[in-house]
């Protein structure tokens, strides 16, 4: 049996092949730190631009009664154009039927204006004041940033809504 002895020198041939190999290792470990998916940090700038909205709403049909039995409420359909200024301020133009009566702002003229907030992970508030005292919706962020899901629930009105805004 042959002794074999190393003098110290890597043969060219084997330096080679360390090379290339260290070469594929550092572009599989890019490779793979380009794709692995990242928690998605949110702020209020991943709300801009405009938002389509859709909801539908329970309305006390008794003179808006506090807390009213669920058989005194009438439907409310809306849709909305909201235009978020990535800052923490939006506007927003509204067509209402309340209870599947008479369409109500058909012209999308009527204007709100508000604040909103958003946590680091997508959740957050949209506040803005309506006749009877401050509206408030609860949302979470989804589609990557182009949609808004979203609950509210008026004290003073009692006005209990859900909808969906999908960037447009």
């Amino acid at each position: 049996m042959k002794n074999i002895m190393f003098s110290g020198t890597i043969p060219q041939i084997c330096k080679a092949r360390l090379a290339r190999s260290a070469l594929a290792l550092g572009i599989v470990a890019l490779i793979m730190q380009v794709s692995l998916p990242r928690a998605q940090a949110f702020d209020l700038s991943s709300l801009n631009g405009n938002f389509a909205d859709s909801y539908e709403a329970f309305v006390p049909s008794n003179s808006h009664q506090v807390l009213p039995p669920i058989s005194t409420y009438s439907t409310y359909y809306t849709v909305a154009l909201w235009t978020f200024d990535g800052a923490g301020g939006f506007t927003a133009a509204l067509v209402l039927n309340f209870g599947g009566g008479v369409i109500i702002n058909t012209e999308f003229n009527q204007n709100i204006t508000g604040t909103y907030t958003v946590n680091a992970n997508g959740t957050g508030t949209i506040d803005w004041t309506v006749p009877d005292g401050q509206a408030r919706r609860h949302f979470v962020i989804g589609a990557g940033g182009n949609e808004l899901k979203y609950i509210s629930t008026n004290p003073t009105s009692g006005i209990q809504s859900i909808g969906t805004m999908v960037k447009q």
